[in-house]
């Protein structure tokens, strides 16, 4: 072989080498090397171990002398009166190999070595050395686990009693698998699932030991516990573009950064990237994100280089996304993907045997992310739309893993990268065609078959029984899945029902099918104010726009309220958050009378709706509870309906008997949206109010109860005809400019069926509606405080100010329980006029946002005060980073309105002089009067929710 190397070598013009055996020859002749000897206080360079290359090309960690000395030592406790019996499957090029031997030897036990490297013999190995002490990585946890599923499968027949079996099984992998005699189990290299790591427990029936640590830095944790010794210093820095801060809540978190006497000096000949990990203070940089829970411990997140940034900005640790897949048993392997510049992760999946032996492997798998997503309470975004199927493994021998068997992301993205590039562009492209064909034929298919496409176009997702939010749809998602589905369909398909948490994509079908059959047209945005109109005028707004001319010819002959106290009332939105306290005040007034409170709820039916009712009460305060199960007994009706549907969606005999006996219309309900533009929130709450006054002038004039909102003006008096004070609004994208643009056009066809046809009403214009004072969790999670409030807390970040001096400053809001009372007294009374209250808090008091922190921070809620500039962009990255299920009640939706500033106001800039005299006339709440905010009820607003599981 050496002398065909030469001779290669000569014929292409180099000199030959000398034969090894020459060379060999000559060293003979040589004199020995001097021996090595360090200085006095040198520690030189005794070994170099390589880093598994996890995250790039690999780099030689130096450790010196005293390190070796040091590793000796022990770090690691085993009881000393048992036998140290070890399998060593690790290489003993990584650090985990070495210390293993190392800590085996130093108690004189054994160390048995796997006879394969590719760990096909591993568990035979391990029974036959029958070790006292095993550590695991990731990847054979992950052969365990999936050994146990199929050992479930094989073995069911066996039992009736899942637990047995499930005991079986595991005593049987203790034995035969692991050897029957572990005491002692530590798993490291990398982080375990929730859900393995409790799988481990359960199985080996011993405590599992977390042991942290890295190549560079030797042992770190143990059990989530800072090891002194070696650990020296430890600490976390802020990572501000991944949203990681050491002010977050409940959790300080950051980048672990420490100094150890275990500690590396630096990489062998890469000054560079010696120099790139270690800070000015000699602090090593781990580049792993850890949340601090306690004194000297600490919660491992994901490494810092292996969380992708979303291009709508949520935060994806991918590694911990992958641990969860892997729990599956139709998963043995997975790489999954982001780009931030997309929305949605993409994945390479190697399945299992079982897997592969589906013919349905693809929907298979499919439901397999969707299961475990849902088990381990994924995001929505953390499931992959989309995935390659890989037959063949990762390993070692391909690359594709490091020597403790962990991803290799580099190498994984080098090989698949370019194909799940594609894949994403495929997908681009596929939306887009299924959205054109929609487009051109989605009317000729069923309707069903259109809607469950036109929703795996858009959010990737199409069960037929999910509700749009639950598919991961949100407000903006919404306008585009109603503009859709109404230009396939040519009817109108409003937003409100898109977002109804009481149905799902067939309830919507079932929406659609009906507007087809049915064949009468509902008033639309486009036919009262006119196809993209950027200005709407009240001249539109006339009752014969929405009422047939047979009704409104009717109600001009029927007889005026007798100016009797309401018996019978009809109340919409009971089941949100002023309605369900205007229900129990109302069941509380009509106690004695004889009288009914019937509430309109949407639901599939009247059982549900009722249903849904109940649970609006069900918030975890018994008392409450127990008060409206003992009102509503003999004095509640509950229909399922919809308020923008022709007749609320009711049966005509129900409607007829309705509009025979109600005195009174209490309408609370409404699509409170502040970033829906005023055409989407049209029907639900414009042509909602016209069904109602369609109610009112049916049978009998009766009295209307119109909950609206200061969003219209919050500079309108309480006496001016709306219709002359605003004569028109020009639509813009405002803060809540659609909202209030909606309640400005109930209030004109309320003015309307006030001055044609005598109808009395009683308008309130309310400002926000604080949670209640005493009821546990009785809050509105949707409205702007609360979300501010929740975010303040979430993240213990708040402004210095919200404001641009500090002139005084005010707050204006009221709790529910007195609004409620308020409205229903006010409104009740007989009168045959046309009234407006601007219920809002007019008190110049100084009682203000900044304020609010202040006693938070007071009740002892860690809040740390940022200038407004830094606040803004810290939040929102803060946020971003929280849970689904918990950022949805964040401020993320509405932050736009918190970016800068704003103007001190000392007091309401609505006026309501004839608000507050009636208040007080009447006698409404504790006070008799119009009440402060108090400390008691801001300070509330973290018990609540903290009672509803977001903090």
């Amino acid at each position: 072989m050496f002398e065909a190397a030469s001779t290669r070598l000569v014929a292409a013009g180099h000199d030959a080498p000398l034969p090894l055996a020459a060379v060999i020859e000559r060293g003979r002749s040589l004199p020995p090397a001097p021996l090595f000897v360090p200085g006095p206080d040198e520690d030189p360079i005794r070994l170099l171990i390589y880093t598994s290359g996890s995250t790039g090309t690999p780099k030689g960690a130096i450790q010196t002398e005293r390190m070796l000395h040091r590793a000796w030592a022990g770090t690691v406790p085993i009881p000393d009166d048992v036998a140290s019996i070890v399998v060593n499957y690790l290489p003993l090029s990584h650090v985990a190999g070495r210390s293993s031997l190392v800590e085996t030897l130093r108690r004189g036990g054994i160390s048995y070595f796997t006879a394969k490297s590719d760990l096909s013999a591993l568990f035979e190995d391990i029974a036959l050395a029958r070790p006292t002490a095993l550590l695991f990585v990731p990847r054979v946890c992950d052969m365990l686990f999936q050994e146990y599923q199929a050992e479930l499968t094989r073995r069911a027949g066996e039992f009736t009693d899942r637990e047995a079996l499930d005991a079986a099984v595991k005593a049987d992998l203790r034995e035969r698998f692991v050897g029957g005699r572990l005491i002692q189990a530590l798993y490291g290299s990398a982080p375990l699932s929730t859900e393995l790591r409790e799988f481990m427990r359960t199985c080996l029936d011993l405590p599992v030991l977390d042991g942290y640590g890295s190549t560079e830095t030797g042992s770190v944790l143990l059990n989530t516990r800072v090891q002194r010794p070696p650990v020296l210093d430890i600490k976390l820095v802020d990572v501000p573009e991944l949203g990681y801060f050491q002010t977050d809540s409940p959790y300080p978190r950051g980048e672990l950064v420490l100094k150890s006497a275990a500690l590396t000096p630096g990489y062998y000949r890469r000054p560079e990237v010696t120099a790139a990990s270690f800070d000015s203070d000699g602090f090593y940089r781990t580049g792993d994100i850890m949340a601090r829970t306690g004194p000297d411990q600490y919660v491992y997140v994901d490494r810092r280089n292996n969380v992708v940034k979303f291009a709508q900005g949520e935060f994806v640790a991918l590694s911990r996304v992958e641990g969860v897949y892997l729990t599956h048993p139709l998963i043995r392997q997975i790489f999954v993907y982001g780009n931030s510049e997309r929305a949605y992760l993409l994945a390479v999946i190697v399945p299992t045997e079982e897997a592969l032996a589906r013919e349905d492997i693809d929907s298979a798998l499919t439901e397999a992310l969707q299961q475990a997503a849902r088990e381990a309470e994924l995001n929505s975004y953390e499931i992959p739309r989309a995935f390659l199927v890989e037959t063949e493994p990762f390993s070692l021998a391909n690359g594709l893993l490091s020597d403790t068997r962990k991803n290799l992301p580099p190498r994984l993205k080098a090989r698949y990268g370019d194909r799940l590039e594609a894949l994403y562009e495929e997908l681009a492209r596929a939306q887009e065609g299924t959205v054109r064909a929609l487009r051109d034929s989605g009317a000729d298919r069923p309707v069903l078959e259109t809607v469950r496409r036109a929703a795996q176009a858009l959010l990737g997702s199409s069960a037929a029984d999910a509700r749009f939010t639950d598919l991961g749809g949100d407000s903006l998602s919404a306008v585009s899945f109603s503009t859709l589905l109404t230009e396939i369909f040519g009817v109108d398909v409003p937003v409100g029902t898109v977002l109804s948490p009481a149905g799902d994509l067939r309830a919507l079908a079932d929406h659609i099918e009906a507007r087809l059959t049915s064949g009468t047209g509902r008033p639309t945005f486009a036919a009262v104010h006119g196809a993209d109109s950027a200005v709407v005028h009240a001249t539109d707004l006339t009752l014969d726009a929405f009422l047939d001319a047979e009704t409104l010819t009717a109600a001009a002959q029927l007889p005026l309220p007798d100016g009797r106290t309401p018996r019978h009332v009809l109340l919409t939105g009971a089941n949100g958050y002023l309605g369900r306290f205007m229900c129990l005040d109302w069941l509380e007034r009509l106690t004695g009378s004889g009288g009914r409170l019937v509430c309109v709820v949407r639901g599939k039916d009247d059982a549900d709706a009722r249903s849904r009712l109940d649970r609006a009460f069900d918030t975890g305060d018994a008392q409450l509870l127990r008060r409206y199960r003992e009102l509503a007994d003999g004095r509640l009706d509950v229909l399922a309906g919809d308020i923008a549907a022709e007749r609320l969606g009711l049966a005509e005999e129900t409607w007829q008997r309705l509009a025979e006996e109600i005195d009174l219309i209490a309408h609370p309900a409404a699509l409170v949206n502040h970033v829906l533009p005023y055409e989407q929130l049209f029907a639900p709450n414009v042509v909602g109010t016209a069904e109602l006054i369609r109610l009112a002038l049916t049978a009998r004039i009766k009295q209307f109860v119109h909950l609206s909102t200061t969003a219209i003006s919050t500079t309108l008096d309480e006496t001016t005809d709306i219709r002359a004070l605003i004569p028109e609004r020009t639509l813009d994208d405002g803060y809540a400019a659609g909202y209030g643009t909606s309640k400005w056009a109930s209030e004109v066809l309320l003015r309307e069926a006030h001055t044609h046809y005598a109808v009395p009403v009683a308008v309130f214009r309310s400002d926000l509606i604080l949670a209640h004072p005493h009821h546990t969790g009785q809050l509105n999670p949707a409205d702007v405080l609360t979300r501010l409030l929740f975010s303040i807390l979430a993240t213990g970040l708040a402004p210095t100010s919200f404001y641009t001096h500090e002139d005084r400053a005010h707050f204006d809001g009221l709790p529910v329980d007195f609004t409620a009372e308020a409205v229903n007294t006010l409104g009740s009374q007989p009168t045959s006029t046309h009234r407006t209250y601007n219920a809002v808090n007019p008190h110049d008091d100084d009682i203000s946002l900044d304020t609010f922190v202040t006693w938070l921070q007071e009740a002892g809620h860690p809040v740390q005060r940022l200038p407004h500039t830094d606040w803004s962009p810290r939040l929102e990255t803060a946020l971003r980073s929280l849970p689904e299920h918990r950022r949805r009640h964040s401020l993320l939706p509405l932050l736009h309105a918190f970016t800068t500033p704003q103007p001190p106001d000392p007091g309401s800039l609505a006026p309501a002089a004839r608000f507050r005299t009636a208040v007080r006339e009447a006698g409404i709440g504790t006070d008799k009067d119009i009440p402060h905010l108090s400390r008691e009820l801001i300070t509330k607003y973290a018990t609540d929710l903290r009672a509803r599981g977001l903090l």
